[in-house]
């Protein structure tokens, strides 16, 4: 899987998890903070300040939240309307709404492309760049050794020599799946998962060299 595509499954994993969230209504502004922080540190801390940094993280959130609407859509969860101001996932949903073939800013969004428009200079160096600081490629201080074994512990992981991205998805479900709040497990549990899982998922990324 290239890069993009890996990191929009992880940052999709993340964002599923805001369903409530999404049912009372968040702004762009207030994902994008929350990604900055710990337990997710998905966004480099820079991320609203330059204003191409900030194009990049725009568009690759809103790539993922399109991706993520059309996977709501098809599961029957409702529809996810992504406004200029604040996103909302709206329980009742119209199954015409999956048929719509006229939509510009889905569009726009879904082609990959038009990031690297906004730079035709140097810009394989400019997306390197976007996407190791938002691996943790780059001085990360969430991937500290005692930051990685904590992250064993918590997914039951006595090695990580040979794991795979694949396979640390499949833990991450499957711990997911028994601890989830629906299941009788508690939020803290499930949201030390998911820091869990997006500690090691920056690390075999950077171990792996998955950015050359």
């Amino acid at each position: 899987m290239n890069n993009h595509a890996e990191l929009q499954a992880l940052l999709k994993e993340v964002l599923s998890t805001f369903q409530t969230r999404f049912v009372e209504g968040i702004s762009e502004f207030e994902i994008i903070t929350q990604l900055q922080k710990p337990p997710y540190s998905l966004f480099d801390e820079d991320a609203l300040r330059e204003p191409l940094m900030l194009f990049q993280t725009h568009f690759v959130l809103f790539h993922t939240l399109y991706h993520l609407r059309a996977e709501w859509r098809e599961q029957g969860v409702g529809e996810l309307d992504i406004g200029p101001t604040r996103i909302t996932l709206n329980s009742t949903f119209s199954p015409g709404a999956a048929l719509q073939t006229n939509d510009p800013l889905a569009d726009y969004y879904l082609d990959w492309k038009n990031l690297s428009k906004t730079d035709e200079a140097g810009v394989e160096d400019l997306l390197n760049s976007f996407w190791q600081k938002m691996s943790g490629s780059d001085i990360d201080h969430s991937l500290t050794e005692d930051a990685v074994k904590k992250a064993q512990a918590v997914l039951e992981i006595e090695t990580i020599d040979a794991l795979s991205l694949a396979g640390l998805k499949q833990r991450y479900r499957k711990l997911q799946h028994e601890n989830h709040p629906d299941k009788g497990g508690s939020v803290e549990d499930s949201q030390s998962i998911l820091q869990a899982y997006t500690t090691l998922h920056k690390y075999l990324s950077k171990k792996n060299k998955v950015f050359t």
